[in-house]
């Protein structure tokens, strides 16, 4: 490490550190390490370290699922761009690695039939026994499953992958409905920033992540355009418009009102995050939790009660139709829509008494 400028860098100085740094730098990853040696010294561990761990495995853990794992950790980590993923595979890895560390794995498929390697069997059971957090267990089998795959056309480790077979854990989605008593109850209890969020989510339906990445350029008289990140091509995201309401107008130049209050939001570009802390920094999750807790401590309600993501969900329930809220909330899946997104109990009118007839004219 050395520091240049104000700013510390890491550079490979044999063979092996200059191969890692080689791979490091294809994933995106630049050399440019942070301001203060301990920012310097945690990018070695996050980065350098697997990677180092990874091309020379101990000969204990050759021919194990720890290998395997330290490959993907090497591999495939680096190339998960946000703190915030890179955070949740790591703690993924970290659960395998409990689960199946030392467990051999199978170069082929005959020799996963010799007693002693990682079986569907194995993974199934892992499965059943924690079934009471199902979605996150099944995260981490998926996560599994995409370390064999790349052991198989990348490492050339193996050409057997035992999570091909497995059926994965029923996940009940998720039924809580905001009605619209309960939505003005969270409304009038959250800081006036969340609010405008509140408003523009239960409009468009927009996830978190795509309000708070909403820009000052992002909207005019007629649009507001908002970037789905889970829907990715050449730029990173599709683009999604909404036509502008005289509601959707008020909460976003409420926003913008509330923008100049904080340090730099006076005068802004339209690049700008519409969403600034007092300190003119973008929200992030973190800072996102902080203003949800508020809600949560003045209402009293649990973690897991009422959610931020509900309100997506209550836009779609509450749209006119089916074919509407999928159109609003952007799903290619009119399944996923239906499934997870339509909470509202529906409702129909009784038919008339059939004792004279129903069809009687």
């Amino acid at each position: 490490m050395r520091k240049v400028d104000g700013l510390w860098y890491w550079r490979g100085t044999d063979e092996l550190t200059r191969e890692v740094e080689r791979k490091l730098r294809e994933a995106g990853i630049r050399g440019s390490i942070g301001k203060t040696p301990n920012q310097a010294r945690v990018w070695w561990e996050r980065n350098v370290s697997p990677a180092l761990i990874a091309a020379m495995p101990d000969d204990d853990i050759v021919g194990t699922v720890e290998e395997l794992l330290r490959q993907y950790e090497a591999d495939e980590l680096p190339t998960k761009t946000r703190a915030a993923t890179q955070a949740e595979y790591r703690g993924r890895v970290g659960r395998l690695r409990e689960a199946f560390g030392k467990i051999k794995y199978a170069k082929t498929e005959a020799q996963a039939l010799v007693p002693g390697h990682l079986s569907a069997v194995t993974i199934t059971r892992h499965l059943h026994e924690n079934r009471h957090r199902a979605s996150s267990a099944n995260k981490d089998i998926q996560t599994l499953s995409r370390t064999f795959r790349l052991a198989r056309i990348r490492w050339g480790l193996t050409t057997f992958n035992p999570c091909e077979a497995i059926e994965y854990l029923p996940e009940a989605p998720r039924d809580q409905y905001v009605s619209d008593v309960k939505y003005v109850e969270i409304y009038e209890a959250a800081p006036p920033v969340l609010q405008c969020m509140l408003e523009i989510s239960t409009q468009t339906g927009a996830r978190q992540g795509m309000i708070l990445d909403i820009r000052v350029g992002d909207f005019d008289a007629q649009w507001l355009e908002l970037r789905v990140t889970k829907k990715r091509n050449a730029a990173g995201y599709e683009a999604k418009r909404y036509a502008m309401t005289p509601d959707l107008k008020q909460a976003l130049d409420r926003a913008l009102e509330l923008r100049k209050k904080n340090r730099g939001g006076a005068t802004s570009l339209p690049s700008d995050f519409l969403f600034i802390t007092r300190n003119g920094k973008q929200y992030t999750k973190e800072s996102f939790k902080s203003l949800w807790r508020t809600v949560r401590t003045r209402l009293g309600i649990g973690p897991r009660e009422f959610t931020f993501h509900d309100m997506r969900a209550k836009a779609g329930s509450d749209a006119e139709s089916d074919v509407a809220a999928q159109e609003l909330l952007h799903h290619a899946d009119p399944k996923i829509t239906k499934r997870v997104y339509r909470r509202k109990v529906p409702s129909s009118i009784p038919l008339p008494s059939a004792v004279k007839g129903r069809n009687a004219a």
